[in-house]
């Protein structure tokens, strides 16, 4: 491997697990990982994304969480640290490179190397922290309060969000008759315009408004 510099990983971590792991590719749309599974290393991204949800019995996901270049799996490294089988769904959303490290590898760097440790624990702690925060979200927040908050997250990467009713509906673990609702009075009301497999944010600042005033409510 040659390509350290594609994922922002120190010197010597990259160093660690270029030598230790194993480089894999997975297709867009192939499954990393599904609930119940032995964990069969511990993961590093190098290019592209993992998507990990949660799935109801009725079948109705949720996002917890998406893996990106220099990023690792929280509950990977908690099934690794436990012994226990995967509690989520893994897949890859686009063309993905990442980085596998054996269990074995895994436990002795654990034991044996410093650095490796605080990587591994700081990464941890950081991705456990938002999964809280997701927690908390759900249990408290209204559905306009959580459907204002994510479409201004998503539009941190440009106004025309390129995401169907239903996939919000899946990020947010709602259904999406409730999310259409919710958009279309957004629409009404000229904050949003909606296409198909898009929501165009037309008014930032009313949206910033909307998130305020329903957190306000509370």
């Amino acid at each position: 491997m040659n390509d350290q510099s594609a994922i922002p990983l120190s010197a010597p971590i990259a160093h660690i697990i270029e030598t230790h792991a194993q480089r894999l590719h997975a297709a867009d749309g192939q499954v990393l990982a599904r609930a119940g599974q032995d964990c069969q290393g511990f993961m590093v991204v190098v290019t592209g994304c993992i998507r990990v949800f949660a799935r109801s019995s009725a079948g109705r996901e949720i996002d917890m969480y998406r893996i990106h270049p220099g990023e690792t799996c929280v509950l990977t490294t908690s099934c690794l640290m436990a012994g226990e089988g995967f509690p989520a769904e893994a897949i890859a959303e686009e063309d993905t490179e990442l980085w596998v490290l054996p269990v074995v590898q895994f436990r002795s760097l654990m034991d044996q190397s410093e650095v490796f440790r605080h990587f591994v624990f700081s990464s941890y702690g950081s991705r456990l922290t938002r999964l809280l925060q997701l927690v908390q979200s759900v249990a408290f927040d209204t559905i306009e309060q959580r459907i204002n908050e994510f479409l201004l997250g998503e539009c941190r990467h440009g106004l025309v969000i390129s995401m169907s009713h239903q996939q919000i509906a899946d990020a947010l673990g709602s259904a999406r008759e409730v999310i259409s609702r919710q958009l279309k009075t957004l629409e009404k009301k000229g904050v949003v315009a909606l296409a198909r497999g898009q929501v165009v944010i037309l008014d930032y600042h009313a949206l910033v408004a909307a998130h305020k005033k329903s957190k306000n409510v509370m």
